[in-house]
């Protein structure tokens, strides 16, 4: 394992979010991975990344109209993937 691997965060995605990346086509599906690498490098700052309001430790991360709802956990390293749909339907 590298230093940098180290220094990455783990992704756990819902039932929910999986869902939604199975039923989405093969071009959205790699957007979603290129943007779940991004996070993973730093969930909590970024261009397309922006907290919840009235929610600590819960961001959002924008793709177009899709939006990716996460919860960041520092200490373990990990952020867990809520949901992912576009924008009209996820904060439902």
């Amino acid at each position: 394992m590298t230093s940098r691997e180290n220094l990455t965060f783990k992704v756990r995605l819902s039932r929910r979010a999986e869902g939604y990346l199975r039923r989405t086509d093969r071009n959205t599906q790699k957007r979603i991975a290129a943007a779940i690498e991004n996070m993973r490098q730093n969930p909590i700052r970024g261009l397309h990344i922006r907290p919840l309001e009235g929610r600590e430790s819960e961001y959002r991360y924008y793709l177009g109209n899709l939006r990716i709802v996460y919860t960041v956990h520092p200490e373990e390293r990990l952020i867990d993937i809520t949901s992912i749909g576009p924008r009209g339907d996820i904060y439902k």
